[in-house]
């Protein structure tokens, strides 16, 4: 059995570059994560059988709706009158998330931001986690 803290792991492997360039798969047989990344010149794929119905690709954030989706829900929510900057901020590929994070530290809003994100990443991990047959501890 996998802990959360493992699967988060994966998942912020898979989702800390763009779709594709980082890769992980969970191996449910085995327990085992493994990660590949041409970018980064990792591969722990040899003598894997990654294709195997018993390892299951880790999704990236956007396949999960966990990217822009989950910025826009947070701010139907808690500061609705800034969705029109908010939206000009990710129009502009200039570092939208870090132009974000200012403007919701300005706002004194930046830790229930890194709440709510935290809950949305778990819950959704979590749901799936159990779809695909992976056994996970809550840790």
């Amino acid at each position: 059995m996998l802990s959360y803290s493992e699967i988060v792991m994966a998942f912020d492997f898979v989702s800390s570059g763009e779709e594709g360039d980082n890769h992980a798969w969970i191996c449910r047989d085995s327990g085992e994560i493994v990660y590949f990344s041409e970018v980064l010149g990792l591969d722990e794929r040899r003598g894997q059988d990654i294709h195997s119905p018993n390892c299951v690709a880790v999704p990236h954030r956007n396949d999960l709706e966990l990217g822009r989706e989950l910025v826009f829900d947070f701010i139907d929510e808690e500061l609705p009158d800034k969705y029109a900057s908010i939206r000009d901020i990710y129009a502009d590929p200039e570092d939208p998330e870090g132009r974000f994070r200012e403007l919701l530290q300005a706002r004194g809003v930046l830790d229930r931001w890194n709440d709510y994100k935290a809950g949305r990443i778990r819950s959704s991990l979590m749901t799936w986690c159990q779809a695909r047959g992976i056994e996970c501890s809550g840790e």
